[in-house]
């Protein structure tokens, strides 16, 4: 009897046993359920960048006019919209809002330089002085593409993980430490060339600013033309008279390309190498650092003059040395551009809001004001929540409990729900860049 008792207690207690176990088994699925569905969730709202209509993001102004209208779907690549141009001038391809303005300024430009070429005077002095027409411009066609994918050399690398970023920056460093030419040596070889050549290079540099564009354009169209028309006006003594006023409005004209200005257009090319270097190493930027950024060709050298003459704004400013270091390792005009742009809303908000006390040039460019929010400047047109999105909101050297992104131009909802569930205070199509533009 006693014997079946103890039997008895001990099946009990094996039963109660099983029976713990299988709640225990029951409370943990159900209790790691919402995880795991949050973090499938997660994974299933990623976003595909999408195709975006181009009057959700430029200004009628821009969309259409005189000879020229932009493609009504415009892809994006997560930051950056892919806008084509038709014009009767020839098809170009504009990386964001901002280049969109400056190739949009330069179509009555390009097209008025071919209606002189076709001028009995022009073409004798042409057929005289070169041995190569000017190419009919609605001939060429300027870089165009059927998808953004991989877009190379976009600024999605700066949003990217911070280990790639020193890796680059390392290199760029590397780079300009083993060059056998010192900057120095390079800015006197360029004072010769252009000692040889200054009538021509002074004629492109006056013909540029009476067309109102950019004098160092990578517009290989547009290019061409000035190299074409100042070697005519130089050896044949032929002036190009014309004036942009009756194909656009002035403001356009000198709002567009932000990065020109008047000692853009008036100041030899050698001077202005020459005085962006001694700029820079006057604000005790390394010489490393300095010879990567004046030697990387992805900067067009009113960019990069532009982009020093704003780092000068923030002369004194702990961590700013590294924006040039960063600058060093731009590999495309889009990369330059977007960090001149960023740069500029930092010195910005450093004049107009509050002083910043740091900033950290660390995969992209970043301040900290004397409040210790996080500033992050950013020159994009539309944001969507992607793993590198969701990565550099996430960053762990960016925690903060004040944290800002200014943008030029804006967030998918789902991107920003997610800024702002992370603590982000998300500023979009911000003015901050309008300053600087009326400045110069």
């Amino acid at each position: 009897m006693l014997v079946r008792l103890i039997d008895d207690l001990f099946q009990y207690v094996n039963k109660r046993r099983l029976w713990a176990s299988v709640i225990r088994c029951c409370l943990t699925i159900l209790l790691l359920a919402p995880v795991r569905a949050a973090v499938a969730q997660t994974a299933l709202e990623f976003e595909t960048p999408p195709i975006l209509r181009a009057r959700d993001l430029a200004p009628a102004t821009l969309l259409n006019g005189n000879g020229f209208h932009v493609e009504d779907q415009v892809p994006t690549d997560g930051l950056t919209a892919i806008f084509t141009i038709q014009s009767d001038v020839g098809t170009f391809q504009a990386h964001g809002l901002e280049m969109l303005r400056i190739r949009i300024a330069e179509i009555p430009a390009i097209a008025e330089l071919e209606r002189t070429s076709k001028t009995k005077v022009f073409a004798q002095s042409l057929a005289a002085n070169t041995a190569r027409p000017v190419v009919a411009a609605g001939q060429m066609v300027m870089h165009p593409v059927d998808t953004v994918e991989g877009l190379p050399g976009g600024v999605g690398r700066f949003f990217g993980r911070v280990g790639l970023g020193a890796q680059r920056l390392k290199e760029a460093a590397t780079e300009g430490s083993s060059a056998s030419e010192k900057a120095g040596e390079v800015a006197t070889r360029n004072v010769q060339t252009t000692r040889d050549i200054f009538g021509y290079e002074q004629e492109r540099r006056e013909l540029a600013k009476k067309l109102h564009v950019d004098p160092y354009t990578t517009n290989p169209i547009l290019a061409k033309q000035l190299d074409d028309f100042a070697v005519v006006a130089f050896r044949a003594h032929v002036g190009v008279t014309t004036t942009m006023s009756v194909f656009i409005p002035g403001s356009m004209a000198i709002t567009a390309t932000r990065v020109v200005s008047t000692w853009v257009w008036d100041t030899p090319k050698a001077d202005l190498i020459v005085q962006n270097q001694k700029k820079l190493q006057e604000l005790k930027v390394p010489e490393q650092s300095t010879k990567a950024f004046m030697r990387n060709s992805a900067f067009p050298l009113s960019v990069q003059t532009a982009l020093v003459e704003d780092f000068t704004r923030l002369s004194g400013v702990p961590g700013s040395a590294d924006i040039i270091a960063l600058a060093g390792t731009a590999e495309s005009e889009d990369q330059a551009r977007f960090l001149a742009a960023c740069l500029s809303m930092l010195a910005h908000y450093h004049k107009t809001q509050t002083p910043l006390s740091q900033i950290i040039a660390r995969g992209t460019m970043i301040g900290r004001d004397r409040a210790g929010v996080i500033v992050v400047p950013a020159e994009v047109d539309y944001v969507s929540w992607t793993k590198r999105a969701s990565y550099f909101a996430n960053r762990p050297d960016l925690v903060s409990r004040k944290r800002s992104v200014w943008l030029s131009g804006q967030m998918s909802p789902l991107a920003k729900r997610n800024f702002e569930a992370l603590g982000w205070v998300v500023n979009q199509k911000t003015q901050i860049l309008a300053d600087s533009n009326a400045a110069q």
